[in-house]
């Protein structure tokens, strides 16, 4: 079962090694670099729309707990990623018009398949779909969800945590911990620790890569609330996310036509997908 209330939606290494993706026959790499893939276009998107660091970061959080409870079999990567950057938007105070979201999704995936980047009319049958399928993927995730949405970032503790750690903490330092946190959320960390555990492991990595000692008797983890066996991991998950290859688009879904934001792609991408589901 996965406990899901006001600041917990977190599940035990058997349930993220049984998510709904792999009883579809997914295996571990195509559901994470999928994963990986997905949280890419929540931030190449964020920031090409201009909003705050924090929308884009909820937005991967939902996008980690719905694929937690569906499968990348059933709901197309690319659909679940816009709507969780659109829902997030709305969550953070920074609404963003479904417009707006659609053409940007639009325009990368024009970008990323090496496509002519041709305007896409705001009045054609393609943008009704479009527009349509990004408010019903909103409802699945909302359902999914159980309507609770409230999201606890890393990074509201990585300050507090090294202002107490350390006096005269170097800015380049503060700002590493930072950009692993980051990165953090295009891992399964969101779902699997507490923020306080992930801020925990960033801050030591950071530390670690500046050489700068922190208290270890008693050990300082233990005034956060976090063992030290959480933070090995999230230092080996961030470790093994570097290692990756930069994550790519695969067709997975299955009994149906594969989804695209770009009319031209549209043949290929039902080829891909019968390439892969015969």
């Amino acid at each position: 079962m996965i406990y899901t209330a006001i600041d917990n939606f977190y599940l035990t290494d058997e349930q993220l090694q049984n998510t709904p993706s792999r009883k579809d026959g997914i295996d571990e790499a195509t559901e994470t670099t999928l994963r990986i893939y997905g949280c890419d276009l929540i931030q190449e998107s964020g920031i090409l729309l201009k909003l705050p660091q924090a929308v884009m970061a909820t937005g991967q959080v939902l996008f980690h707990r719905f694929y937690c409870k569906k499968s990348f079999a059933c709901f197309d990567v690319k659909i679940v990623a816009a709507s969780s950057l659109w829902l997030a938007s709305k969550l953070e105070e920074s609404p963003t018009r479904a417009k707006q979201v659609i053409l940007i999704f639009h325009r990368m995936e024009c970008t990323r398949e090496n496509l002519p980047i041709e305007h896409l009319d705001l009045f054609s049958k393609k943008y009704g779909e479009l527009k349509a399928e990004l408010s019903r993927t909103e409802r699945h995730i909302l359902k999914e969800m159980g309507f609770v949405c409230h999201v606890e970032h890393p990074h509201k503790f990585i300050s507090n945590y090294l202002a107490t750690l350390t006096l005269g903490t170097p800015i380049e330092l503060r700002q590493e911990a930072w950009n692993l946190a980051n990165d953090s959320l295009r891992t399964t960390l969101c779902v699997h620790f507490k923020s306080e555990v992930v801020a925990c492991g960033v801050v030591y990595a950071a530390a670690r890569r500046f050489q700068v000692p922190l208290p270890e008797n008693p050990p300082w983890w233990k005034a956060f609330d976090a063992e030290k066996s959480g933070i090995d991991e999230v230092c080996r998950v961030l470790a093994r996310l570097y290692s990756l290859p930069k994550a790519r688009y695969i067709a997975v879904l299955k009994d149906r036509k594969q989804f695209t934001f770009s009319a031209k792609s549209g043949d290929s991408q039902s080829l891909a997908t019968a390439r892969h589901t015969s």
